[in-house]
């Protein structure tokens, strides 16, 4: 070998190893809170203008549901490809995967592989009715507003430094955002033609990512399925996000799974995972 490829070699290892590790991990940070003391209309611009574009995000954590007397808890490997797909692997105590969710902009399936059966039914089932887009519920779950025209929302302030934001679908979906004297994103509610929020969602644990900006790692969603109210948890290992890989997860149900109603599958997951 000549000196020359020798030398040569040894550096496009590094390289592969420089770009490989850029790939797969995601640099962040806790969160150091300032108390923004501007008026509520800028500090609203603010935050709605530090929302980074992203392609895809990805993280691995926990995932829960509990409510209708049943709890799920499972780890969980969440992948989100802008405006496209929500896919969430649930998986058990020996890491196999046990069931799956997976959300595109008109659709809900929610798979359990070790029962064979699955649910297939519209978004808005899952949220109470309220008319909640896919790239909305991806908007909350990376910590985010959605739908807010700055020269058009209601904005105001309390006397703690916290504020709040309001806007309208048009169609009487009403989109109510807090945010506390730091900035962050505290809480989101959705009513439907002014009745009580049916479909709500808590953040905490705030960290700032390089490319995604600041995102809160633990996040509660509380709706209404038939009836009852049910809570859905993520918690995201900061060291697994990733935003702007490659992804393209396409959904297979094998054809001999049978469809059954949401609160069975949810007692079966429940007992499995």
């Amino acid at each position: 070998m000549s000196s020359r490829v020798s030398f040569i070699l040894p550096m496009l290892v590094l390289m592969l190893l420089h770009v490989s590790c850029r790939t797969v991990t995601e640099g962040y940070r806790p969160v150091s809170p300032t108390i923004d003391t501007r008026d509520a209309l800028t500090r609203l611009e603010s935050i709605i203008g530090s929302y980074s574009q992203w392609h895809s995000f990805s993280a691995k954590g926990r995932f829960g549901i509990s409510g209708q007397d049943e709890e799920i808890s499972a780890s969980m490997q969440m992948r989100m490809l802008n405006n496209r797909y929500i896919y969430i692997s649930l998986r058990g105590g020996m890491g196999i995967e046990g069931g799956k969710i997976y959300i595109t902009p008109d659709s809900l399936f929610i798979i359990d592989k070790i029962n064979k059966c699955y649910v297939a039914d519209k978004m808005s089932t899952f949220t109470a009715g309220i008319p909640i887009s896919l790239e909305s519920l991806q908007n909350i779950l990376l910590c985010r507003a959605f739908g807010i025209d700055t020269g058009k929302a209601a904005v105001h302030a309390d006397d703690k430094g916290s504020i709040g934001a309001s806007a309208s679908d048009g169609n009487g979906t009403a989109f109510n955002f807090t945010f506390d004297c730091y900035n962050m994103l505290g809480s989101m509610s959705a009513t439907k033609d002014g009745m009580p929020s049916l479909c709500s969602a808590g953040y905490d644990n705030y960290i700032e990512t390089d490319a995604g900006g600041v995102i809160a790692t633990t996040i509660a969603i509380i709706t209404r399925l038939q009836g009852s109210d049910i809570t859905m948890s993520a918690r995201y290992e900061p060291s697994s996000i990733v935003w702007n890989a490659p992804l393209n997860d396409n959904l297979s149900i094998n054809h001999k799974y049978r469809c059954i109603d949401a609160d069975m599958l949810i007692k079966q997951l429940s007992n499995d995972l």
